[in-house]
């Protein structure tokens, strides 16, 4: 039984790791390969087992809100850039020439 314990705290290791790195494909895998395990049968392997899934879920929770936050901020990096090279547009285009010394002036 130690094993098959080892086995899916591999497992389960593997998965919260995948799941810190943001890579989601190979999280989806690994959470798919867990369901197709049976959990131990003893109280405390059952114990540990589930607490380190608990510990998986967390990181994945947190990896998933920091990339949200992450997204949000370059959405708002790109308006803040959009909105000043339209306003620098608008600005050259409104500017009148100026007169350059010499010249006679338009009165």
């Amino acid at each position: 039984m130690a094993s098959k314990l080892s086995d899916l705290l591999e497992l389960v290791a593997c998965l919260q790791a995948s799941a810190r790195r943001g890579d989601w494909k190979s999280s989806g895998e690994l959470a798919a390969t867990l369901r197709q395990q049976n959990p131990p049968a003893g109280r405390e392997e059952l114990g540990e087992y589930l607490l380190r899934l608990k510990e998986a879920l967390i990181a994945a929770k947190v990896s998933r809100a920091h990339t949200a936050v992450s997204l949000a901020n370059l959405n708002t990096a790109a308006a803040r850039l959009s909105a000043a090279a339209t306003f620098n547009n608008t600005r050259v285009n409104l500017v009148p020439s100026r007169q350059e010394f010499g010249e006679a002036a338009d009165f």
